[in-house]
């Protein structure tokens, strides 16, 4: 093999063996002393060409971290950081995470209560320190306390809390989104809640520096923008007289490279586009729904700051549709029908909440999830139901569904409109699985 096939190659950067090393040096050593130079094992020369051929392995090994560091998809640690110097966005801090212990008093003994994900906890004594939970608690007076894992809404080392530090319930949001009435949630963190100085690892970061739009202004760049927002879920970008939306008389109309943004534009005539924005469980969209920071003001703040001069979007909430089934679940005997139902839930929650825009819950992975819970013999007249929103009917975009709640037909697929996101809460009343036994 010669040496033009080292190094960077076509197929990459090829790395030198140390065998190949050790064979070429011992071919100098032959040209230069002889070919009966004595080259055994025992050899001093040997020896002295082994040792130098583990450092000229080492530098084989630098030379090929270097020329991988140039590149976002091979780069790691010190080398990604500068590579994201160069597009201008840095490593962000991890929230941090921890457990906090909730206490139910002052309850009716028949009422239970549920927290759900995203409730909004905060120190009792200012500076304000807000976490968010990470998970659905239920609550009833006499029950024991109960731990749920939370994680600070502001990155970096501001989110740590030490051990004991006094912690309520966000006054503005509990009151819009909870119902407690004359109990009383009593919170405690018997552990520090850190993390929030730990920076986020290679694959996270690369893959926000490969997701990075290289243009000023195109959907994709306003786009990644807004996700990058605290809070956001999903977000979408509707241009109506630009040819996104197909179904509408604008589609094909739009002459590419002779007007700017739609037909018949004069420059500095104001134009406007939508931008749809799904939050995450218990970030507040308006100020009517919990205290700053505010989702709607900061994706307004972001794009304004990528916007051309007169062209202005539209900040709308997507529409969340609450999911829900009915199925009846036939299982072997001598397993807990409670755990079997949680454990499908569980799996359920995780797959809808992963969902984007538009994305369609699909009855089969459902049947799926259901069947490869252990113990799970069969799933039975399996129908997907959906709660229709009740706002989002001002969004330029055709295609939802308003009104009342609806049951699908067995084996049919819940599909959603481009401005309609899935949601699906444990505690939902739109859940109804029976359990027969096998």
């Amino acid at each position: 093999m010669n040496d033009d096939q080292f190094g960077v190659t076509d197929d990459g950067f090829v790395i030198k063996g140390i065998d190949r090393i050790v064979a070429d040096q011992q071919a100098r050593a032959r040209a230069m002393f002889g070919a009966d130079v004595d080259l055994t094992s025992g050899s001093a020369l040997r020896k002295v060409l082994d040792a130098a051929a583990v450092h000229v392995h080492e530098l084989w090994r630098g030379l090929e971290e270097q020329y991988y560091a140039n590149f976002a998809t091979t780069a790691q640690g010190a080398a990604l950081d500068l590579l994201g110097t160069d597009l201008g966005v840095g490593r962000r801090h991890l929230p941090a995470e921890g457990e906090i212990t909730l206490t139910l008093t002052g309850a009716d003994p028949e009422r239970r209560f549920v927290l759900p994900e995203g409730t909004v906890v905060e120190t009792a004594e200012p500076p304000r320190a807000r976490l968010r939970t990470t998970a659905s608690v239920r609550l009833s007076a006499g029950s024991p306390p109960v731990s749920v894992g939370v994680q600070a809404v502001e990155r970096g080392p501001g989110g740590n809390l030490e051990a004991g530090r006094p912690l309520r319930l966000e006054p503005t949001w509990a009151r819009v989104h909870l119902n407690l009435a004359a109990a009383t949630v009593t919170i405690s963190d018997p552990q520090p809640i850190d993390g929030g100085e730990l920076l986020e690892p290679d694959d996270v970061y690369r893959a926000r520096l490969l997701g990075i739009p290289r243009t000023l202004w195109t959907q994709e760049a306003v786009l990644a923008q807004v996700l990058d927002v605290p809070g956001v879920r999903d977000a979408a970008i509707f241009d109506p007289l630009a040819g996104v939306d197909a179904s509408r008389s604008h589609f094909n109309t739009y002459l590419f490279g002779q007007r700017v943004f739609s037909v018949q534009r004069q420059t500095g005539s104001p134009y406007y586009f939508d931008v749809i924005v799904a939050v995450e469980p218990g970030w507040p969209w308006s100020e009517a729904d919990g205290e700053p920071p505010l989702v709607r003001d900061t994706v307004q703040d972001t794009v304004r700051q990528w916007r051309p001069v007169s062209v202005f979007p539209n900040i709308k909430p997507a529409d969340q549709v609450d999911i829900g089934i009915r199925a009846t679940l036939v299982v072997q005997p001598g397993h807990d029908p409670d755990a079997i139902k949680g454990e499908i839930l569980t799996a359920v929650h995780t797959a809808v909440n992963r969902l984007h825009l538009g994305g369609g819950v699909l009855h089969s992975d459902i049947v799926l999830a259901a069947r490869a819970t252990a113990g799970v013999v069969d799933v039975q007249n399996l129908r997907l139901r959906r709660c229709a929103p009740a706002f989002g009917r001002d969004v330029s975009f055709s295609g939802a569904v308003f009104g009342d709640a609806q049951e699908l037909s067995q084996g049919e697929n819940l599909l959603l409109a481009p401005r309609e996101i899935a949601r699906f809460s444990l505690d939902s009343p739109l859940i109804d699985i029976k359990v027969s036994p096998g």
